[in-house]
């Protein structure tokens, strides 16, 4: 190294030293999109305002002002499940209850809260069971019966003991979907299952099959009784709506609501009338003002449970799958979306165009697709649902220039010149040449999609044929057929930004780099076939190097994947999810390994944690970051929408004009 190069090294190492010492921000925040999927949802008996509302992925929500702000609550298991049972002790508004389904794993069970929700416990006797259902006995907080995976367990102490009290060889009594007490009869417990509704009056010790007058094999989701005359019940299935004056003993199904939507999730009675009723089905809330004999739809989302407000029955919440929290104050008349700071997305993809950010999420119907933000990511709007897609879940999302974004799933790509408000298939897609004349191209299934944006735009797809290209923006394409890879399916395609021509192209075994934006290829072949890899980044500059996020650790080449280096000097080797250089700053680089993430400032050769504050169990799949904000980065995670970090403003200084050092020199 020559003196010149050796003191500018110098200066620069200061200045990595220098921004490596200086302290990050608290913490990473939930910015949305909000709303997605709601589970469950209660609200506590001596405080209107207070509600708790559990999700899938494990999250739960608490609100201090009746459903107009949510925040996060910290809960301690890894293991993605949903929370489908909630309850507030009447008399300990702060003393939560929540039932976990996690599948067949040891984290499924009943956890209690004494806190409010900061501190979490899982109560013992029901470790690894996927609890379904809960039901507290109104006469006494400390009489709980859990609905379980294998079947019914009864507390009287609040959850410190547990017994069985189903028969654990009564097959139709393992999967326990809905409970309900006798308001009057803590012995006399209500049970739904997959196969019909089951009752005991002697706290367990005997069960009969009530089923008289039900369609057999009718799945039961919940059972209600009515707190003033406990001999009425109402019961909704998957055949509908049934009632009960006798406890039970025989029920008459509520006709009314179309059979398209008789899937009832939830029913419910308005607490001053009890011929006024409510049914949450797949397809929208209904109610009843005569016990049945007429409906009204209130409106059309998939209803999972509901809860009134206990000073005012005029107003209830309802737990909806893809339109989050919905509010009536009303009695149904209307209803009021109160999803600030409650976000259950599963987010794919994320892109940027200018000062605006996109971000697309699959499977959310009305309430999903492709969303923007104008502010760096901390105000989202869902820009095209799943209707405006045209019914495709993309899995790919491209920004081109201007207001030019495309879109792909396996059926094709989309195209829209609009900034993603509406959408058209390119009349061109990726296709085989006929074999010969007179016989028409084949389709291909696309796998990914990815662009080159400078003054045009080169759009790459990788297919099950081959890697294709697109130098004009879509209107037509060609196969790229180096040695290699020609026709094998290609399943990931990387670029760089700002105009970088370097690219990436990932077989089910091979990776191969361009760094004359396609051109020509090399293979980049890892280390051994043991190394998975998960994601590529790719530098601004030649100089830099190229990163591989493996199942094994970062991989580390400065000669295009000729040779590699496994970089441990600051983070484990073991699985990186996601690599990514920042799109201004060309040595800084960030990662993403088991839920924590990292910076480097050196190419990726050492590396130091971030804050993980608000990232626990986050399963974070990419980043990105914020155009025109460059201290902040953007997490995009599984479940909860995106989540943003702002590093402070002392932290980035001295960043501009770094210089690139190869490997030789930094030895």
């Amino acid at each position: 190294m020559n003196l010149a190069k050796l003191g500018q090294f110098a200066a620069i190492t200061g200045i990595y030293f220098l921004i490596g010492t200086l302290p990050l921000a608290a913490g990473w925040r939930l910015s949305g999109p909000f709303g997605g999927s709601a589970r469950s949802i209660a609200i506590a008996a001596q405080n209107r305002n207070l509600l708790i509302v559990g999700a899938r992925d494990s999250l739960l929500f608490r609100s201090d002002d009746a459903g107009a702000t949510w925040r996060l609550l910290p809960f301690p298991q890894s293991t993605p499940g949903t929370f489908d049972a909630l309850a507030i002790d009447p008399k300990a508004p702060n003393h939560f209850y929540a039932g976990l389904d996690a599948g067949d794993t040891s984290d499924s069970g009943l956890y209690e809260s004494t806190d409010g929700g900061d501190h979490w416990a899982e109560l013992p006797g029901l470790r690894g069971l996927r609890v379904e259902s809960l039901s507290m006995y109104p006469g006494d907080p400390l009489i709980l019966a859990a609905g379980t995976s294998r079947g019914i367990f009864l507390t009287k102490d609040g959850g410190a003991t547990w017994h069985r009290i189903s028969n654990e060889n009564n097959r139709e009594m393992q999967d326990i979907t809905a409970l309900a007490f006798d308001p009057n009869d803590s012995n006399r417990l209500y049970a739904g299952t997959p196969h019909l509704p089951w009752k005991t009056n002697d706290s367990g010790a005997t069960w009969h099959s009530i089923h008289t007058g039900l369609i057999d094999d009718s799945d039961i989701f919940s059972i209600r009784v009515n707190p003033k005359r406990p001999e009425l019940l109402f019961a909704s299935a998957c055949s509908g709506i049934y009632r009960s004056e006798n406890s039970g003993e025989s029920w008459a199904k509520l006709r009314g609501i179309p059979g398209t939507h008789r899937r009832t999730h939830i029913i419910a009675e308005d607490p001053r009338d009890s011929d006024t009723v409510f049914a949450g089905t797949t397809l929208g809330l209904f109610k009843t003002p005569d016990g049945g004999k007429t409906w009204q739809h209130l409106n059309s989302e998939q209803v999972n449970w509901m809860v009134f407000d206990p000073t005012d029955p005029k107003v209830f919440y309802l737990a909806t799958e893809y339109a989050g929290v919905l509010k009536s104050t009303d009695s149904g008349a209307t209803f009021q979306s109160m999803n600030h700071g409650f976000s259950n997305h599963s987010l794919t993809q994320i892109t940027s165009s200018g000062k605006r950010i996109y971000a697309s999420s699959i499977y959310e119907g009305r309430y999903g697709g492709v969303f923007s933000s104008e502010d760096g990511g901390l105000d989202w709007k869902l820009r095209a649902n799943q209707e405006a897609l045209l019914g495709y879940n993309v899995h790919s999302l491209v920004a081109g220039t201007g207001d030019l974004l495309f879109a792909a799933s396996t059926a094709g790509i989309l195209k829209s010149a609009d900034a993603g408000k509406t959408w058209a298939p390119l009349p061109n897609q990726p296709k085989l040449a006929p074999a010969r004349p007179g016989l028409r191209a084949t389709s291909l299934r696309v796998h990914a999609l990815q662009a080159i944006v400078s003054d045009k735009v080169t759009l790459f797809a990788g297919t099950d044929k081959g890697l294709f290209r697109s130098l004009n923006g879509g209107t037509s394409w060609e196969q790229i057929k180096p040695a290699g890879f020609t026709g094998v399916p290609v399943v990931a395609v990387y670029t760089a930004s700002h105009g970088s021509g370097w690219v990436a192209a990932r077989t089910a075994g091979e990776l191969f780099v361009s760094d004359d934006a396609g051109k020509n290829w090399h293979s980049a072949a890892l280390p051994d076939s043991s190394y998975f890899i998960y994601d590529v980044a790719l530098p601004l500059d030649h100089d830099a190097p190229l990163l591989v996020a493996t199942s094994r650790g970062l991989l580390q080449s400065f000669d295009g994947g000729a040779k590699w280096k496994l970089v441990s000097e600051g983070v484990p080797a073991a699985t990186v999810n996601a690599v990514r250089y920042h799109p201004d700053r060309k040595l800084e680089v960030f990662l993403v390994q088991y839920g924590k993430i990292y910076r480097s400032l050196n190419g990726g050769t050492s590396w130091t944690a971030l804050s993980d504050d608000g990232l626990a169990n986050a399963s974070i799949r990419a980043l990105w970051f914020a155009p025109e904000i460059p201290g902040r980065i953007i997490a995009l995670s599984s479940a909860r929408g995106t989540l943003t970090l702002d590093m402070p403003q002392a932290d980035l200084a001295g960043q501009s004009g770094q210089q690139v050092v190869s490997s030789k020199e930094i030895k």
